[in-house]
């Protein structure tokens, strides 16, 4: 069942891989079609190899696209959690071979396409970017500005983002050969339904280890041997003083200046933001010529009104038009809108004559307009204009900063002949924390800086670095304190302290040993539980896959619970103490009643059984075609540089 849970949905993620990119404004796309350098080839699909010659036909893989996979794992990792994992831990947790597998698979389905004659037409690329939201102008349809700014972003060509989306479209044809429907056969549905649906209560007792109150202090002998045997528990972390420069946008604002002109400039180009345009309530009257424009404009003169006169003039009832309340921008440019905004209240003393004929104008209600004065918005508009030009103001900052870097190859130098502010810090370890675990390192680009100061060596500068945010900045590692194991008397009280919390824990455990056993025994929870001092709580119902926290049931709970037998109980260890978890009543799933989830539970394990025939056919394909990879030059991408 996890299987199925954890490939749910894999259809339309693998198929539409690289629509789904694109839906997403291009998250990642750059990355992925910037392969540059394809010089070291890591590993080759089909073909034939002979030696000396080398490889004939088939596809290569470049050494180069595993790198870039692998740099983007890490981005996505530091997107999620904030932190940017060190390359050798991201290599004992295998990142790199997960890199290389995905891009030898996307080779291989690249590969097959190209085997299996998959063509797909401009037709239907053109199809697909006009369908793409990222590239949709405000009227929800495709806007070709849009497309070039958003390709321009990632520092793409057409050219190349055309030709990635071939291939993702051709992938998606090579998939459609497996169609979902009908694949899981019927008791196969209906059981898992039924496991997944049933529902349990239960009662519980939770019992916190700080129930344990009179735990003595370690002897001597007892806390030395707990410290021999606990030694890593209490090292003293890696500290670094580093120092830095680093330039962003809030840096270049005091730089900034702008003239009165630009301001006053600015507040005239803006003034519909500041205010609201006057609005006027019209009615107007048509006719198709001068004369007899001004002939209903004469018989309102005569004290008649405007629908009497026009009646009488063109002949027709409803020849007074009611416009409502409108503002100048709601009326064709041109003479009309002068017109009618030119006139006070009342019927208008001339026509007025527009493409549409001419037009006896009726102001019933003026409205004036309002608009902020100039002083009160004046700060805004000056923070406004120096927020414009900020940032062409740092990119020159940036690029004269790196030339003299490159020119002395020394921060401080470069900071000094740009009058740049050199900062530092002393003593902080990889999470930016003093020796007292305050976090002193904070700020724009804190995460940043940390990390490139603990992956630049003792008295080296790293290069040039931008942030996701847009800052830029250099360290230089000043000092390495590398990490150690100290001495018992350094962190005696910590000992102690963590000594007790496990004697702590194992006499609080030997209660709930206790108590297990006496209920197991015939002697129900509610005794147990004043016995302990604590209560017994009733949860909700539950699935296997639902928790209730305020009852105690959290999702280790739960899997405890749901492999018990009506009646019987089980205890479960969690951070802080132990739960003493009893089965009351299990919910089973009513299939007749639930006929219209039971159907949809359906279609989507037509969908997870489709997703594992999908697996099957990479795999087929994998050993049709062959895939050799070069284990010396995959391991070679990823040795430490020497610096």
């Amino acid at each position: 069942m996890n299987k199925f849970r954890k490939y749910a949905g894999y259809i339309i993620s693998f198929v539409l891989f690289g629509m789904l990119i694109v839906s997403f404004a291009l998250w990642g796309i750059g990355d992925m079609l910037r392969t540059g350098g394809r010089s070291s080839e890591v590993a080759h699909i089909g073909g034939t190899h002979i030696p000396v010659y080398g490889w004939i036909g088939g596809a290569s893989v470049p050494v180069s696209e595993v790198r870039e996979q692998f740099n983007r794992q890490l981005e996505n990792i530091q997107r999620q959690t904030g932190q940017r994992p060190e390359q050798e831990q991201a290599l004992r947790f295998g990142l790199h071979v997960r890199a290389l597998e995905e891009v030898v698979q996307r080779a291989i389905l690249e590969y097959a396409t190209q085997q299996l004659g998959l063509v797909v037409s401009d037709a239907e690329v053109q199809a697909a970017i006009a369908r793409n939201p990222a590239f949709q102008g405000a009227g929800g349809k495709f806007d070709s500005m849009t497309f070039r700014n958003r390709l321009q972003q990632a520092r793409i060509s057409e050219a190349q983002f055309v030709t990635e989306l071939k291939r993702e479209i051709a992938a998606s044809q090579l998939f459609s050969v497996v169609q979902p429907d009908g694949l899981a056969p019927k008791s196969l549905r209906d059981d898992i339904f039924k496991m997944e649906q049933e529902k349990r209560i239960a009662e519980t007792i939770y019992v916190p280890d700080s129930i344990v109150v009179d735990v003595p202090k370690p002897t001597a002998e007892q806390l030395n041997a707990y410290f021999e045997a606990n030694k890593a528990k209490f090292q003293i972390p890696e500290y670094r003083a580093f120092s830095y420069v680093l330039l962003s946008v809030d840096d270049i604002l005091p730089q900034v200046t702008v003239t009165a002109e630009q301001v006053k400039q600015e507040y005239e180009a803006r003034a519909a933001e500041f205010g609201s345009p006057e609005k006027r309530d019209v009615d107007q009257a048509m006719a198709d010529s001068e004369d007899k424009a001004k002939a209903i404009i004469a018989a309102v003169k005569s004290g008649k009104s405007l629908e009497d006169a026009t009646k009488e003039v063109v002949g027709n009832a409803d020849g007074v038009i009611k416009l409502g309340t409108v503002t100048k921008k709601d009326l064709p440019p041109g003479p009309l809108a002068d017109g009618v905004f030119g006139l006070p209240e009342g019927v208008a003393p001339a026509p007025i004559q527009s493409p549409l004929g001419w037009h006896v104008i009726r102001i019933n209600k003026i409205e004036p307009g309002k608009l902020q004065p100039f002083d009160e918005v004046k700060a805004r508009l000056e923070k406004d204009l120096k927020a414009q030009q900020a940032p062409d103001l740092l990119i020159k900052l940036v690029t004269d900063f790196e030339r003299i870097l490159s020119k002395t190859q020394s921060m401080k130098q470069a900071a000094d002949e740009l009058g740049l502010k050199v900062r530092s810090y002393e003593n902080v370890d990889a999470k930016g924390q003093d020796a007292a675990g305050k976090q002193i390192v904070i700020g724009p680009a804190a995460n940043e800086l940390v990390q490139a100061a603990f992956s630049t060596r003792e008295g080296n500068e790293s290069d040039l670095l931008e942030t996701p945010h847009g800052e830029y900045f250099v360290v230089r590692t000043d000092r390495v304190t590398p990490a150690r194991i100290p001495a018992l008397n350094e962190v005696e009280d910590k000992v102690i302290a963590a000594w007790q919390a496990e004697e702590r824990r194992k006499l609080a455990e030997a209660k709930v040993k206790a108590a297990v056993e006496k209920a197991q025994a015939g002697t129900d929870l509610a005794t147990i539980a004043k016995e302990l001092g604590l209560e017994v709580r009733t949860t909700k119902a539950v699935s296997r896959y639902e928790a209730d926290q305020g009852n105690y049931l959290t999702q280790p709970v739960v899997l405890a619970l749901f492999k018990l037998e009506p009646g019987k109980l089980t205890s479960v260890r969690t951070a802080e103490g132990s739960v003493i978890v009893r089965l009351k009543e299990v919910q089973p799933v009513d299939l007749a009643k639930e006929k219209d989830a039971l159907d949809r539970f359906g279609k989507q394990l037509d969908t997870m059984v489709a997703n594992d025939l999908l697996l099957e056919l990479v795999g087929a394909l994998r050993s049709k075609y062959g895939v050799a990879v070069d284990q010396e030059v995959f391991l070679a991408a990823f040795r430490p540089q020497q610096q």
